[in-house]
């Protein structure tokens, strides 16, 4: 049963995930990307604080070093680079690079978690690696965005960020409830978003926003930025981080369908090097369903 209930989590937050790129990417034609991590994360904050204060969560938990690592990682870093990514390459490209997080997740896994890689999993990993490769290679071909190379690069660092906030979230769910670690993390992360986002402001000034883009960023805030980090804490305690961490190819899947909503067309060695990677996730995660099988079944 609890099994049921971390998989109906994973499910329901690759879903909301999936579906965040195209309303990113639709209000940064209005507003800055770190002003838009920012704004997101406040309305998280402010949603998610007094909920997380019922189960123990205090401001003064924003400053804790552990915290203050983990909103970095998982908020600041992971949005912020992602957002600038979207500012300069596209939704398509966006969402094949970050089906690179499950392969880079199992090897941390492997490192600091003392998780073990089968035959096949290093094979996926592989097969990732390969078709990030071709990914990178075809960014060159991509007109339509101001410039796709820095863009590609900048969702990597989001990706490799994402990977290691999981890490974390894992050594950490057996100490805190998941709603004081979402509630620390993200006021740690908006905490290292300030001088940042002021910088933006400063050079850029307040940008004139539309009522479709506050409900946007009412979504990203709400449902897919304090929903979906608590859902994915909650998931890991009852999930390893290696079990968990492949449902990430339901966000490139999705995100592809609304790429093509914006009138994107991704060449076909893009699609190519995004097949390579969502396969190689799939095969990386056999070994642990196989063997969850024969556990189950003595």
């Amino acid at each position: 049963m609890q099994n049921k209930r971390g998989y109906a989590a994973l499910t329901l937050t690759l879903l909301i995930w999936g579906s965040t790129f195209i309303v990113t990417k639709i209000v940064l034609r209005e507003m800055g990307p770190l002003l838009l991590t920012e704004l997101r994360f406040i309305i998280a904050f402010l949603a998610l604080a007094p909920l997380a204060a019922r189960q123990g969560f205090k401001l003064r938990d924003v400053f804790r070093p552990t915290f203050l690592w983990f909103g970095l990682t998982g908020t600041t870093l992971y949005y912020a680079l992602q957002n600038l990514g979207l500012s300069y390459t596209s939704v398509s490209s966006t969402v094949l690079i970050l089906s690179i997080v499950p392969a880079v997740t199992a090897v941390l896994a492997v490192i600091f978690l003392k998780e073990r890689l089968g035959r096949q999993q290093v094979f996926g990993i592989i097969l990732v690696t390969a078709g990030m490769i071709l990914v990178g290679f075809d960014s060159a071909n991509d007109t339509a965005s101001s410039n796709p190379l820095l863009g590609n690069l900048l969702v990597l660092g989001s990706a490799l960020s994402w990977a290691v906030y999981t890490i974390q979230g894992r050594k950490l769910v057996d100490s805190y409830p998941a709603l004081v670690m979402t509630a620390a993390s993200t006021g740690a992360g908006l905490l290292f978003l300030i001088p940042f986002t002021g910088w933006e402001l400063a050079s850029s000034g307040w940008p004139a926003v539309s009522g479709p883009a506050w409900l946007g960023i009412l979504y990203l805030g709400l449902a897919a930025s304090g929903l979906t980090m608590y859902l994915w804490n909650y998931a890991l305690h009852f999930l390893p981080a290696s079990v968990a961490t492949p449902y990430v190819n339901l966000v490139p899947i999705i995100g592809i369908i609304s790429a093509f909503w914006l009138g994107e067309t991704p060449g076909w060695v893009e699609m190519t090097g995004g097949g390579l990677a969502i396969i190689g996730v799939l095969f990386s995660s056999m070994p642990q369903d196989i063997l969850k099988i024969k556990k189950e079944s003595r």
